[in-house]
Parts: C-alpha cells; sequence; structure tokens
C-alpha cells in the first residue's frame, strides 16, 4: 500500500494545486460544462483497494466537502490526502480540504481514497457530489465502477530455459456467462501446452482458453488458469502479459495486465584446475623487486614514438607474454638495419618507461604481404595472418625483465612501430594486485593485414590470429589508449602489483587466487573465452576481488584453437553477430550475472555529474566531468540477474549511436557471497583521464586539471574498496604527472 501511495498521491496534489488556481474561460458561445464523473480502482499487494473519483466543476465557488457513494458492503480503513475523511452514513464518505480551495468552472477534482476492502459483485454506479460554502453544488453525478482485474501471473520455475507450468489469475469484473479468457504468452515459449477443465488454443504468441461447458461467472470471482508444459525461452526478463474474459455476448467481464519475471541466474561454469606453477629455469630469482625499488629506478622518455615516425615499418612477437628463461622471437618489415629496445612500462620519475634490453644494427627484410584465407566447417575464415614473416630476432628473457607491461620498440631511424609484451611473475608468489592486459579485443579491432573481426558482416574475420603487428596505436593494440593511464597510475602510487594477459587468464586461471587477492580489467576486455569466463566467476566465489575500469566486458565470446593460443575462432555464422555474444547462449550468460551491469551501447560523449555515493568520497556532489562517458557503456539491465544488494554508485545518459536514443550508464558495485568485492565501471575512460590522453575520436573535450583530479580520485576510491584494505592509496593522492608528450591514439570501435 505505501508503493502505491508513493506514485499516487504527488500526482493528486498536483491536481487538486491545479484545481485550485485554475480559471477557464468559457468558450464562445458558451456550451454547457458536466460533471464527467469517473471512477477507477487499483488494487495493491496486500488486497486493499484504491479508489479514485474525479469530476469536472460545473459552478465556481469555495469548496466545503465532498461527498462520495461506496460499493454496498465496502470495507476498510479507508483514508485520503490533502483533506479529513469521515462516514456520515452508511456507504458514504465525506472528504473535506485541510485548506481553503476555491475552484473555476473546468477544473477537474481527483480524491483518491486507501485502504478500501471491495465486496462481492460489481460492477457499480456511485455518486460524487461536491458543495461549496455556499451549499449550492460545485459538482454532482454518477460514474460506473468495475473491479480492477488484479491480473496476477506466476511460474513454478520461473528461470529461462527451463520447463514451467504459468498460471494466470483475474477478478472479473462484470457478471456474465464466460465465452473464453485470452492470455498473452512470454516471447519466445515452446513446448505442448495444456491446460485443465476447458481447451486451450495458440495462436500468435496468445492462448486462448475455453471451458468445456457452460459457466456463469459473478462480479469478484476469482478466474485462475494454469498453463501446462510451457518450455521458457533462454531469455528471460519482466514481462508484462495481458489477460481478457469475455463473455457469451461479447461484453468483455475482465482484462487487465500481469508482471512476470522471469531472472536466470548466473550460468554454472565449469571447474578451472590450478595446475603447478613453472619450473623456475636456472638464473631466475625467487623473488621480484618492489614497485617501489623498480620505480626508483632511472627512467626514460626514450620509449616514446612520435607520429613523425609513422610509416610502414610493422612488427610483432610470437609470444603475446612471456616469464622469465623464456625466449621470444621477433619479426619485422622495415628492409634497413633497426635497433630493438625493450621498455617496461610505469612511472620512473613521471618518464613513464625504463630501457632494458636493447640491440642495435639488426637486419631486416621487407617481408611479404600476409595472407587472407583459411576455411573452417565450410565457413571462410578471413583470417588476416603475417606467419608467413621470418624470424628477425630472437630476444632471451632473463632476470632483467622484472614481471611488468613491456612495448618493444623497433626503429630504422626514419620509421618505428612497438611490439607490446607482458612478463609475468610465474614464481608462486601472491600479489595484492594482478591489472590484466585486455589482448584478444586488441586483435578482435586489429585491421593489420587487411582485416578485422569488425571489417563487415561479409568480410569480417571469423578467426583471428597473434601472428601480425597491431594497426593501432602505433603497434601498441589497445594499451596506449585505453591501458597505459591505469598502470602508471598503479606504479605511481607503489601498489604490489603484477600483470598479465587475456591469453594468461585461459591458460592460468585457476591460478588467479594464488596469484592476485583483486585483479584489475581494463578499459575494452569484450572478448573472453569459456575459461577466461570461467576463472572470473570461479575466482569470485573464492574470495578474489575484481574491479573492472571499463565497459563491455565479456561480452563476446570466443574460442581458442590449441594450446599455444595463437589462433581464435568467433562464431559469426550461426546467427550473425549474435552469435558471437556470450547472452547468444541465454540470459544467465549475459555480463550482468557475472559483473554487475549489461552492456548498453557505443554512444556519442557525455558528462558524468557526481553524486554522493563512496565513488565520490572526497569530491563535491554536483561536480561535473565532461566527456567521462565515452566510448561504450554498461548498465543495470532490469531484466537480468542483479546480485543481492548491488547498487548504483554513479549513474548518467548519452546518446546511443546506433539508435539515436538516449541510453543509461550505470557504475555498479556488489560483494559476493564470498566476501569478494566486485566494481563495474561501465564506462571506457578510467585508465586515459588518469594521464589526460583519451583518444580523441571519442569526441571528448581535452581533460582538465581538474577533471583528472575527480578521476583520480574515483580510482583511489575504487581500489580501496575493493582491496578490503590490501590496496592502500592514500587519500589525495595526487595523479601521476608524465613529463613526456606520448601521442594520441584513436580507437577502432563497434557503434553496434
Amino acid at each position: 500500500m505505501n508503493r502505491l501511495r508513493k506514485h499516487v498521491v504527488p500526482a493528486v496534489a498536483l491536481l487538486l494545486m491545479s484545481a485550485t488556481l485554475t480559471v477557464v474561460t468559457p468558450a464562445t458561445p458558451a456550451v454547457a460544462v458536466v460533471a464527467n464523473v469517473a471512477i477507477s480502482a487499483a488494487t495493491a499487494s496486500n488486497g486493499t483497494t484504491t479508489l479514485s473519483y474525479r469530476a469536472t466543476v460545473t459552478r465556481a465557488g469555495t469548496l466545503r466537502y465532498i461527498l462520495v457513494s461506496l460499493p454496498p458492503g465496502s470495507g476498510g480503513r479507508i483514508t485520503s490526502v490533502n483533506g479529513a475523511v469521515r462516514t456520515v452514513s452508511p456507504g458514504v464518505l465525506q472528504w473535506r480540504p485541510t485548506r481553503t480551495l476555491t475552484v473555476a468552472v473546468g477544473a477537474r477534482f481527483s480524491i483518491p481514497f486507501y485502504g478500501v476492502l471491495l465486496p462481492g459483485g460489481g460492477p457499480w454506479t456511485l455518486s460524487f457530489r461536491a458543495i461549496g460554502t455556499t451549499g449550492v453544488a460545485l459538482s454532482a453525478g454518477t460514474g460506473t465502477l468495475i473491479r480492477p482485474a488484479n491480473v496476477r501471473i506466476t511460474a513454478s520455475n520461473p528461470i529461462p530455459g527451463q520447463r514451467s507450468t504459468l498460471t494466470y489469475a483475474g477478478t472479473v469484473g462484470r457478471p456474465g456467462v464466460l465465452a473464453s479468457v485470452r492470455m498473452k504468452l512470454p516471447t519466445g515459449i515452446r513446448g505442448t501446452l495444456t491446460s485443465v477443465n476447458g481447451t486451450l488454443t495458440i495462436s500468435s504468441g496468445y492462448a486462448t482458453w475455453r471451458p468445456r461447458s457452460r459457466l456463469s461467472v459473478r462480479g469478484g470471482v476469482r478466474l485462475a488458469i494454469p498453463i501446462y508444459g510451457a518450455l521458457l525461452s533462454k531469455y528471460g526478463g519482466i514481462f508484462r502479459l495481458g489477460m481478457t474474459a469475455t463473455a457469451s455476448t461479447g461484453v468483455q467481464l475482465m482484462a487487465g495486465t500481469g508482471t512476470l519475471p522471469l531472472i536466470a541466474p548466473p550460468a554454472p561454469m565449469p571447474t578451472i584446475l590450478a595446475g603447478s606453477f613453472p619450473v623456475r629455469p636456472a638464473g631466475c630469482p625467487t623473488a621480484w623487486p618492489t614497485t617501489v625499488a623498480e620505480n626508483a629506478k632511472p627512467g626514460t622518455g626514450a620509449w616514446v614514438i612520435p607520429t613523425t615516425m609513422n610509416g610502414p615499418l610493422a612488427a610483432y612477437l610470437t609470444k603475446v607474454s612471456a616469464t622469465c628463461g623464456n625466449t621470444v622471437d621477433l619479426k619485422v618489415t622495415s628492409g634497413r638495419p633497426v635497433s630493438v629496445v625493450a621498455y617496461r612500462i610505469g612511472y620512473y620519475q613521471g618518464l613513464g618507461g625504463r630501457e632494458v634490453w636493447r640491440r642495435d644494427g639488426v637486419p631486416t627484410v621487407v617481408q611479404p604481404a600476409p595472407t587472407i584465407g583459411g576455411t573452417a566447417n565450410g565457413h571462410p575464415l578471413r583470417m588476416a595472418s603475417a606467419a608467413n614473416w621470418s624470424r628477425t630476432l630472437t630476444i632471451p628473457i632473463d632476470r632483467n625483465w622484472i614481471p611488468g607491461t613491456y612495448l618493444i620498440k623497433v626503429s630504422d631511424g626514419r620509421y618505428a612501430a612497438y611490439a607490446p609484451l607482458t612478463v609475468r611473475d610465474d614464481t608462486g608468489r601472491k600479489h595484492s594486485l594482478l591489472i590484466q592486459q585486455a589482448t584478444t579485443t586488441w586483435e578482435a579491432y586489429n585491421w593489420y593485414g587487411g582485416r578485422s573481426f569488425y571489417s563487415s558482416a561479409t568480410t569480417g574475420s571469423g578467426r583471428l590470429t597473434f601472428d601480425r603487428p597491431y594497426a593501432e596505436g602505433q603497434g601498441s593494440g589497445q594499451f596506449l589508449p585505453l591501458e597505459q593511464g591505469l598502470i602508471v597510475w598503479a606504479e605511481s602510487m607503489g601498489l604490489d602489483v603484477t600483470y598479465w594477459t587475456d591469453n594468461d587468464l585461459d591458460v592460468w586461471g585457476g591460478q588467479l587466487a594464488a596469484r592476485a587477492g583483486t585483479i584489475f580489467l581494463p578499459g575494452h576486455d569484450e572478448y573472453y573465452s569459456l575459461r577466461m569466463r570461467a576463472s572470473i566467476s570461479q575466482a569470485i566465489k573464492r574470495g578474489v576481488n575484481v574491479a573492472s575500469f571499463g565497459a563491455n566486458t565479456s561480452y563476446r565470446r570466443i574460442t581458442f584453437t590449441d594450446s599455444t593460443r595463437r589462433y581464435w575462432d568467433v562464431d559469426r555464422y550461426t546467427a550473425g553477430g549474435n552469435s558471437t555474444l556470450w547472452r547468444y547462449l541465454g540470459d544467465a550468460y549475459a555480463s550482468q550475472p557475472l559483473l554487475g551491469a549489461e552492456y548498453g551501447c557505443g554512444m556519442y560523449t557525455a558528462n558524468l555529474r557526481t553524486a554522493s555515493s563512496w565513488l565520490f568520497r572526497g569530491i563535491p556532489v554536483g561536480t561535473v566531468v565532461p566527456g567521462f562517458l565515452a566510448g561504450e557503456v554498461d548498465y543495470l539491465w532490469p531484466g537480468l540477474y542483479k546480485h543481492p544488494g548491488l547498487g548504483i554508485l554513479a549513474s548518467g545518459s548519452a546518446i546511443c549511436k546506433a539508435t539515436g536514443r538516449s541510453t543509461p550508464m550505470h557504475a555498479t558495485a556488489f560483494v559476493a557471497p564470498s566476501g569478494a568485492r566486485v566494481f563495474n565501471g561501465s564506462t571506457f575512460t578510467y585508465s586515459c583521464f588518469l594521464v589526460r590522453r583519451c583518444p580523441s575520436n571519442l569526441g571528448m573535450p581535452a581533460q582538465s586539471v581538474a577533471s583528472r583530479r575527480v578521476v583520480t580520485t574515483m580510482v583511489t576510491n575504487v581500489t580501496n574498496w575493493v582491496g578490503r584494505g590490501t590496496l592502500i592509496v592514500p587519500s589525495g593522492a595526487a595523479a601521476p604527472e608524465l613529463r613526456v608528450a606520448v601521442p594520441n591514439h584513436d580507437l577502432a570501435l563497434d557503434e553496434k
């Protein structure tokens, strides 16, 4: 009842206010104004009914009271708003305003009465009479009240994809001989549907039940029709379904709608075994320097490639990640001698990198053009590959390569490009924080060689390979535009941080709880295999905290083709782009049941206005962060699983590029039963704001010092909350200042 009042009372108060203030000038020529009494009813969840009486003022004046009649036999504790209610005779209520109410001809009264217990029967003809202070009727007439249908729809097993019995129940408003009951079915329902005591026919998404014998019903009777054998669609939601009862004369005896929530819980995931850590090769340490000690070493800005050196030179590595004791082959196309320099990315006095290894004067060739082709299961894969390139150099990963993220800079003096590499800590030490690189997403958007997943619906790749350079980010993929800022920030704060990639999550995901207490997911970590998704789900259940500083995470499904994880498939053939989505398997596989919010769309940039949640602790409420909602956004879908206790920390809206409609953004957080804390940031821009270097093609204004300070505080608050005391960033800690000019890097985006 309180819930009903919350929505009704403000509207009624407004109507009464408008009646007080409205002055209607009669039309010319004058026309008679009639009371036009209308009476409606709404049933609350506790079984009581709110009766609303509406009538037009036919004579101007100051209102003394209003008299209304109730259906004979009504009961209950009846109240109203903006006036006092009392019973003046059996079945008659008086409503007297609490303040002077002067009304003009043509104004509309609207008086609700809460808590009415209706008797059986109906419909009823009820009276309305408004009396002025002079004793003259200001409005008088009668209206017909038809009992509300109060439709309730339940499912014995309300889980999408499961078999269930649906029961439609509604209250008859008029007496008559029942001919049929028509019920709207949930979308996508299948199975052989049956009922009892009548025949059931299915047509165009509706089930129609007809009684086997003559069935007379009176007003107030409750009809309940079960539908057996319903196989629910794997796509659930909150369905608004209608139920209509019709008499043999064609008169409608009852009509209404009810809500049926069919919400899928998180999909069960396979157990990912931890396995053993790799054997430590001779010469590799048992422990590595702390983040603070590493970043105290001399840095350099020489890792930066100016845009004047962009050109045909390109390079890639034969491993996405490595560990001490490995070797990695480098393949370069240039035709001129090159220098190959490995830089570990961090803070390093604001220079952003440290030189770890180099070779100068390395001879190269002009490599052959990448190939495009391949088939699988009769489908053209259109995979762009540079596996036909010859090896340029073998790089040993020894004890000098401190675990971290690396950019291998290859330069022939005229042109230069990066080849990224992540070096893992495989010693078995558990770190406070692990930051993941979204390597599979970099590859999906990589158009080097003329093809990416996004080339087009008919020419996009169905298989992708890491055996080619990245076209984005001067060869860094999406690392520089979307990920470097978070790494520079974490290392500048001295956090106990280590790193791996999407590929490593697939290989070593069962060890996540042994490797770190918290994992940070980057700005755009879209492409997940089953092992990747299962590893994150399993880690949360084992108490690992997760902070996703992005949107569109774990949205598309991939399958690695072999143990090298150099190739992976995306099923774009079963149902086009839809078949590549995890949610194509059903709502249980959406991103929201995993991380708390679901992908909305690619959108035009919009501003964020800070609120009062812990995410904005230390920031004045109402502070505007221009352009913070950018790239893609997530939000809390009402028809998908919501974790118990999940809260929306930040919200906003932007215009979706695909539809032109407003799309919400919700940053969310929840605490899992294991105690793991999960934050979903729901926009791309956290990392790039930290270093004031967001992709220009997102349409964002330049990041101001003030905006950067706000986002730095937000990231600090998330880190402190999600880390549960294992990650501590001092309050008021400043964002890292990079002393080098790093080019801005645009992004390829999926705007569907």
